[in-house]
């Protein structure tokens, strides 16, 4: 016990020393929630809980760099019987030109204990859809100016009950970013039964990064 503290107390003073900075923990987002009410009794409520973020220091130490690691749950209550998807991801924006790229580690679960877990990115990824769900995801993308960039995380089918779609540790990295970078969840879903089709959305804060 004595040697394992005196090892991470060295490990602290070192990082001090040498001026790095920690990891931070994750920052909790506020929840939200909407519901519409159509005819014929039709309800379609959206949501979204659990959100945070981790920020980490950029792997090659670049002050125009942004690494960040992302968690939210979206979910979706439709009418018994309708058919749909939930989709869920972020949205991306930096004052000034920037390249961006995404990896995905970790896992997405699912409703009814599917899952979406993401190995390494590349063309070796792999996609099996069915009850348990894997995928790989590699995406790169220029952001000019003021621009703003749609990331998809991922998708659902409908089911019955409450429909979760689950992503942690989403890891988004942002280079040359010269300004502040912006973040925000966002989720979307259709659904339909035999009188009435619906699309609704809903947005997170946003998180400045």
């Amino acid at each position: 016990m004595n040697i394992i503290t005196t090892v991470l107390g060295a490990a602290t003073i070192g990082l001090c020393t040498l001026g790095m900075t920690p990891i931070a923990s994750a920052t909790p987002m506020a929840p939200h929630e909407t519901t519409y009410h159509g005819p014929a009794g039709f309800e379609l409520t959206l949501g979204h809980t659990e959100e945070s973020y981790r920020l980490v220091p950029p792997l090659n130490a670049m002050p125009t760099n942004r690494e960040v690691f992302l968690d939210n749950t979206a979910y979706v209550t439709a009418p018994a019987g309708a058919t749909g998807e939930i989709t869920s991801g972020y949205l991306v924006a930096c004052a000034v030109d920037l390249t961006l790229s995404v990896g995905l580690d970790g896992g997405i679960s699912v409703d009814a204990g599917a899952t979406v877990g993401v190995g390494s990115s590349g063309p070796d990824a792999s996609a099996d859809i069915g009850p348990s769900i894997s995928a790989g995801l590699d995406l790169s993308l220029s952001l000019a100016p003021g621009e703003i960039k749609k990331i998809d995380v991922g998708s659902m089918s409908l089911g019955p009950g409450t429909t979760y779609l689950v992503n942690r540790d989403f890891h988004l990295m942002v280079g040359n970013c010269g300004g502040p970078l912006n973040v925000y969840s966002w989720a979307t879903v259709t659904a339909s039964t035999g009188q009435v089709r619906a699309t609704n959305s809903i947005f997170g804060d946003t998180m400045f990064l």
